[in-house]
């Protein structure tokens, strides 16, 4: 069943590599597509789109004037927030509030929360960009991070800003700060001004801790408890290193060699393992919960190479490699599947996301056979 064409609009290249990541939430038995203007709702079960939500307010962007190359649209996955009894799936939208009186129009952004149940709109906080954003939401496309809680954080421009979604306010903005992740209870990032990462916590804004200054570093996610940071200390030594998002801790540096060390990303289970990998391609290994890192490929003694990772599940890591696609096992790294027809960019117990193997172009949903 194939999905609408926002589903993987400029994500993908025309070798059917995904270059970004899909503007795509696999939440149970729905598929959530975020737009620049609109959230679409897909049922796993008809593929159908069952429901559209849109901003209150005119959109600043749209589909049709966005750059067609890979790469130009800015669209990323919804986020899910955990607020106990309820869930909801959060996004985000540049709009433009109309002009009353003289009152010309101004730019706002609305972030907008679903009921993960039903589909419905459930909350919708509209925040005031910066200043200096004011002139620049027409190029840039407010992005949601992540939640803890009610407190949901987003990058909005060159600002850090966190909503609470039961109170339907703004709680705290960071301005000139690079969210990287979302871990803990911290909201972790770097210094637009300086090479400096700082955890603040999500309910308040306070700063947590703070890293010594490098030439360079970039935060990533890794587990619901544990951050990556790579770059360059003074002298351009690279690193690679796995931090505790609660106190900064560094757990891990062991990895830190020039040959992985450079623009490593990563992506957790969804239970107990992070799946990481290079930019390369030519190296992916997994670390636990603990930081502790579990296996590592290219293995030369076992003459065994590193798969290209696309996503992994609940102990489940899939990828391809010039043999086709191919399933390891989060814990050991050993091949679980050397056949198993697809790779997917998407899985969960219902249904999975992948492009078609006939290489028709766009993207598919896989039912789940067992």
């Amino acid at each position: 069943m194939s999905l609408p064409d926002s589903a993987s609009l400029s994500k993908i290249n025309l070798g059917g590599q995904r270059v970004e990541p899909l503007p795509v939430l696999l939440e149970g038995k729905r598929v959530w597509i975020s737009s620049v203007d609109r959230l679409e709702i897909v049922d796993v079960t008809s593929g159908t789109v069952t429901g559209t939500l849109r901003p209150a307010h005119e959109p600043a962007l749209s589909p049709s004037t966005q750059n067609p190359f890979v790469g130009g649209n800015p669209a990323q996955p919804p986020v899910l927030a955990d607020l106990g009894a309820q869930r909801r799936v959060v996004t985000a939208f540049a709009t433009t509030a109309p002009g009353q009186g003289t009152t010309p129009p101004r730019p706002v952004i609305e972030v907008l929360a679903a009921d993960a149940g039903t589909g419905h709109e459930a909350q919708r906080i509209e925040i005031e960009p910066s200043d200096d954003d004011h002139h620049t939401l027409t190029r840039k496309h407010p992005v949601v991070v992540g939640a803890h809680g009610p407190v949901v954080v987003a990058q909005v421009g060159t600002d850090t800003v966190a909503v609470n979604l039961d109170d339907r306010r703004e709680v705290w903005r960071r301005p000139d700060f690079n969210l990287g992740a979302i871990a803990s209870d911290v909201a972790v990032g770097t210094d637009a001004k300086s090479a400096v990462a700082r955890a603040l916590a999500i309910d308040s804004g306070a700063e947590r801790w703070h890293t010594e200054p490098a030439e360079t570093i970039v935060i990533k996610p890794g587990s619901p408890k544990i951050v990556t940071a790579t770059g360059a200390l003074q002298g351009r030594k690279q690193f690679f290193r796995l931090l505790d998002a609660a106190t900064g801790r560094l757990l891990d540096e062991s990895k830190a060699t020039s040959s992985t060390a450079y623009n490593i990303t990563c992506l957790h289970d969804g239970r107990s393992v992070t799946i990481c990998q290079n930019q390369r391609q030519d190296w992916a290994g997994a670390f636990d919960d603990s930081g502790k890192w579990l296996w590592e490929l290219p293995d030369k003694k076992a003459n065994r190479i590193a798969p290209t990772v696309t996503t992994a599940w609940h102990g489940a890591v899939y990828g391809r490699t010039a043999n086709g696609p191919v399933i390891l096992d989060g814990s050991t790294g050993e091949d679980r599947e050397t056949a198993p027809g697809l790779t997917p960019w998407l899985v969960n117990e219902h249904a999975a996301v992948a492009s078609p193997p006939d290489a028709s172009g766009g993207v598919k949903l896989y039912r789940a056979t067992s």
